[in-house]
């Protein structure tokens, strides 16, 4: 195996070529990231997963200034954390299972998942393909990423379509997978038509996924299956909130609507007692 001296050369000399300004990010917000960036540093490090290894960086400056909405809680003070937090998780998920594939392919694996959302969220003027030509990444790396990446503007069919050529590919599958069961974490923070969103589209397609995934990718079913049910206790959980929060909603409505009559009544009231006093 390659020696880690001579693999963080190579992984150096292929950053040494990027703007440092794609490589900027806020130092002071490092500390919400640290752990799972870490983590992934090691590992990529230990397999020697050149991909992964470059992304990292790469993910960690093209996301600077862009946040998740869950805050996090330090000493009572709340911060917004990085938007990086997102896409380590999903890519840490798929480390931690000890997916039954090679390095090699593990390798692009991982550094799509730092990357899967560069695609949609950073202004690319090629569309992507700077993840090869300007960043080194494999090309691998940037048809995965291309591949779960999703237009705003999406027609039925199109979207359709979408998912369908996810299911074809084991890669984006997975990381379509992990980020969905990442996202529906972070439910709670969404509105009410988001969230009947995200629970429809889950049912509709992440679901139908899962099942398309263990009958052509046997070796995944276990790691398919924990993706699986926590899409779906989260969901439930979800479903189950939404809908006491949908009935407290007509609750409040209700009441609102008495006190309007009451304060309808009272004005009334009170405009009889004004007249007979002007007549005095």
């Amino acid at each position: 195996m390659e020696s880690i001296a001579h693999f963080r050369r190579r992984v150096a000399a292929a950053l040494a070529d990027v703007d440092r300004q794609d490589l900027y990010y806020n130092k002071d917000e490092f500390w919400m990231i640290r752990l799972p960036y870490e983590f992934m540093e090691h590992f990529a490090e230990s397999h020697r997963l050149f991909n992964t290894a470059l992304a990292l960086p790469l993910m960690r400056g093209l996301h600077n200034g862009s946040y998740r909405k869950s805050p996090v809680i330090r000493n009572g003070q709340e911060y917004r954390p990085p938007y990086a937090i997102h896409c380590l998780t999903v890519c840490k998920m798929l480390a931690d299972m000890w997916l039954p594939i090679p390095d090699e392919e593990k390798d692009i694996l991982l550094a799509s998942a730092l990357c899967h959302d560069m695609i949609e969220d950073v202004d690319f003027p090629q569309h992507g393909w700077e993840l090869v030509e300007k960043y080194h990444l494999a090309e691998q790396v940037y048809d995965t990423v291309r591949c779960v990446s999703k237009r705003r503007d999406f027609s039925p069919q199109e979207e359709r379509e979408f998912f369908s050529n996810i299911q074809k590919n084991k890669l984006a599958l997975l990381i379509k997978l992990s980020d969905r069961g990442h996202n529906v974490t972070d439910l709670f923070n969404m509105s009410d038509r988001k969230i009947q969103e995200y629970i429809g589209e889950t049912r509709t397609f992440f679901l139908p996924m899962c099942e398309y995934a263990r009958k052509h990718y046997p070796e995944l079913s276990d790691v398919i299956e924990i993706l699986q049910d926590q899409m779906i206790v989260l969901t439930k959980t979800t479903e189950a909130w939404a809908a006491r929060f949908a009935h407290r909603q007509d609750e409040l409505k209700e009441e609102l609507g008495e006190l309007r009559e009451e304060n309808e009544k009272l004005r009334q009231v009170y405009n009889s007692m004004r007249r007979e006093a002007n007549e005095l």
